[in-house]
């Protein structure tokens, strides 16, 4: 036999070319190609699920997908199903409805009921699934195969709690619409988790926005929504109290009770009846009730007192329904210093105080609710907490960012008594949450009370200068949901990383950078209150001099920070297919941070500058550059008060999106204000310059609240 004849060089060169062309034409061709599949999008659920299993298999919502209810007769289930399919429509543009055959399960079928009705028992045993004798009665099932899906639960808080995470499963939109496979057993691990809603110091939501409150908590498994009141309940025994456009009436209470009901949330009223009551003890009528005059708080002497709380609590009842009431009772500081000097005198603080409890707590009885109160009083007095009734559940409260809470519990458990951890969300104060601090209060917080076996989770969100809006704290909120619902500790990476899922729809971290670097502020600039820092009167020399420069280089790192979140905000905001409202509030708070870093360095520039005009009067070019059409200076003081302007319609707009007008004009008047500053400061330069072309003389830095010479400007 021949051996094969080898090819010469040249074309062997010329054949592992051509094949090297075709093999790469042939792997982008298949990169490029529209139908390569992609691997199937990670799971993101919050809270997350405490046992779930990626099947990797997809369930496609086209092609005449109905929802089924294994009890045709349950308006709960039907309230769930539904409350899916509006979601489905918003989100993923899929056209579903709810079945009016009844009890079976199969391809093609979203089967809802409880876990012992016959069909849905057979679907989860197919599947495998069951749930723990742990488990408590929120805990449901959900598994989703290629055919079908069957959510259950053991409860209708189950089922519902079972559709939310459905809802976070559904993937792509139109007729790429799917459910992702999985097998899911899920239950809360605290049995009660919720949120308390400060509504006495400014802003009374809208009936409607309470409603997309609830729905919202609901979606992230809250059960519980607390309405912190002052003087804001439209009381029928007191009706000088509530102010008029700014309470919560009757009628608005039975329907949002009514509403909170179907999304299996219990309405909680936290009526004040100690501290915290000067709108109501200002007025004449009630001035007599006051232990300091037109105090703050309720004296313990009076027996009108306790009138007063049996009448507003009389009707709380006929109103809330279920098994709490809120008496609120933190921050007595009057307590002692009025007409309860002697007996605190005799008795001790600590004692007078415990009295107030009790007697309050005999006053409710007749209503058989478990009562609230919260913790911060009873704390300095550990002595004393065993005259606490067993059947009061201590508000232990603490906003502080710590490592450990456990000193912050210990007493209460060594005491016996039922406490819920209280941590907050931290935007009192503040253009956006500080969710530097809000991640570790929550987190920590929660983790610590789980350990300590507290029953529940009441994440407080306060209006202490009347000025925050709600919107901006969702991601605190949804934070505290998943730390109550998981086993402690929560991963903080992982929920950041679904929180974009869970709460926009969309793909990637993108809001949840956006909004880490509008809730980092405080940090960046080393500052308690970025409201403080917002409405600082800008010509003073303190605020220059502590302030402005030395936060110089951090303010422009923070207005960089904040550019870099609006433009994602703005270039990116569409394609959020969930609470794009969210999305607006975040562009608000750039544009607010942006402003007040612009105006701390056009304040520096302004220092800087007139101090070195200021020393040297005789170069009157110089000088006269503080004037000119193009001087940073001179422009920029009229700007900032056309910013503020255009900021204050921009506040007006995002306010009436969740509140009524009451209280919006007081808050409208710090723009005005800050605006006649800016104004009154380009007049009065505009007038010095003017003197300064006659007389060669301008007015004093101290003059114009421009702090001292700065360093640069210092004699060598």
């Amino acid at each position: 036999m021949h051996p094969p004849k080898l090819l010469s060089s040249t074309p062997r060169k010329l054949l592992l070319s051509a094949l090297f062309i075709v093999f790469a034409v042939a792997v982008a061709h298949a990169q490029n190609a529209p139908d390569t599949p992609l691997p199937p999008p990670a799971i993101q659920i919050i809270p997350q699920p405490k046992k779930l299993t990626p099947t990797g298999e997809t369930f496609p919502l086209g092609g005449g997908v109905r929802v089924v209810l294994a009890d045709n007769n349950s308006e709960d289930d039907r309230f769930a199903a539904q409350d899916f399919i509006d979601d489905v429509g918003a989100t993923a543009g899929v056209a579903l409805a709810p079945s009016k055959r009844t009890g079976r399960g199969g391809r093609g079928v979203i089967l809802v009921g409880p876990v012992e009705h016959p069909q849905v028992r057979a679907e989860l045993a197919r599947a495998g699934l069951s749930l723990p004798e742990s488990a408590n009665a929120e805990g449901y099932l959900v598994s989703v195969s290629r055919d079908g899906a069957v959510v259950a639960g053991r409860t209708a808080a189950g089922i519902f709690y079972g559709m939310q995470t459905l809802k976070q499963l559904v993937r792509g939109a139109g007729a790429t619409a799917h459910i992702q496979g999985a097998r899911i057993a899920d239950w809360p691990t605290m049995r009660w988790r919720g949120v308390s809603d400060d509504i006495s110091r400014g802003p009374v939501p809208t009936v409607e926005y309470v409603k997309r409150q609830l729905r919202t908590m609901s979606f992230y498994k809250l059960n519980m929504h607390s309405f912190y009141m002052e003087h804001t309940f439209a009381s029928a025994s007191h009706p000088l109290i509530a102010p008029a456009g700014g309470s919560l009436t009757p009628a608005e209470i039975r329907e949002l009770a009514a509403y909170a009901r179907r999304l299996h949330i219990e309405l909680v009223p936290q009526q004040q009846t100690f501290g915290h009551l000067h709108k109501a003890l200002k007025l004449e009528k009630y001035n007599a009730l006051s232990e300091v005059p037109y105090g703050d708080m309720l004296s313990p002497q009076q027996m009108d007192s306790y009138n007063l709380v049996a009448d507003w609590y009389r009707e709380l009842n006929e109103l809330f329904p279920g098994q709490f009431f809120h008496i609120g009772a933190d921050e007595t500081f009057e307590l002692g210093q009025g007409q309860s000097r002697e007996a605190v005198r005799t008795r001790g603080v600590g004692t007078v105080y415990f009295e107030h409890l009790r007697r309050v707590r005999e006053l409710l009885r007749p209503y058989n609710r478990r009562l609230m109160f919260w913790g911060d009083i009873a704390l300095n007095h550990p002595e004393l907490m065993s005259s606490v009734p067993r059947d009061m559940i201590v508000m232990n409260w603490d906003y502080e960012g710590r490592d450990s809470f456990a000193a912050r519990i210990k007493p209460f458990k060594d005491a016996g008594l039922e406490q819920f951890v209280c941590p907050g969300v931290q935007n009192w104060n503040q253009i956006f949450p500080n969710l530097e601090t809000a991640d570790a209060n929550i987190r920590n917080f929660v983790r610590d009370g789980q350990a300590a076996g507290a029953s529940g989770m009441l994440n407080t969100q306060w209006d202490d200068d009347g000025e925050s809006l709600f919107e901006t704290t969702w991601y605190a909120v949804a934070l505290g949901a998943a730390a109550s619902w998981q086993d402690a500790p929560l991963d903080a990476v992982v929920f950041g990383r679904n929180f974009d899922w869970s709460h926009f729809r969309s793909d990637g971290e993108r809001f949840t950078q956006a909004m880490r670097a509008l809730g980092g502020v405080n940090k960046l600039l080393a500052v308690g209150s970025t409201h403080d820092l917002f409405w600082r009167g800008p010509f003073n020399a303190s605020f220059i001099e502590e302030r402005v420069r030395p936060l110089s280089e951090r303010t422009k790192q923070m207005r960089l920070s904040v550019e870099e979140a609006a433009e994602t905000l703005l270039r990116d905001g569409r394609h959020a297919r969930r609470n794009r409202q969210t999305i607006d509030a975040m562009l608000f708070a750039a544009q607010r941070f942006d402003h007040m870093g612009r105006r701390m360095q056009l304040v520096e520039q302004f220092s800087r500058d007139y101090w070195d005009a200021y020393l040297h009067l005789g170069e009157r070019r110089r000088v006269q550059r503080l004037r000119r059409y193009t001087s940073p200076i001179y422009n920029g003081l009229r700007e900032m008060a056309e910013e503020l302007s255009v900021l204050k319609q921009g506040y007006r707009e995002q306010w009436l999106r969740e509140n009524r007008p009451y209280w919006l004009d007081s808050i409208l008047a710090r723009y005005d204000l800050a605006v006649a500053v800016w104004l009154a400061r380009s007049k009065a330069l505009d007038e010095a310059l003017r003197e300064y072309n006659e007389t060669s003389v301008l007015p004093s830095p101290d003059e114009f609240g421009l702090g001292a010479r700065p360093a640069a400007e210092q004699e060598p």
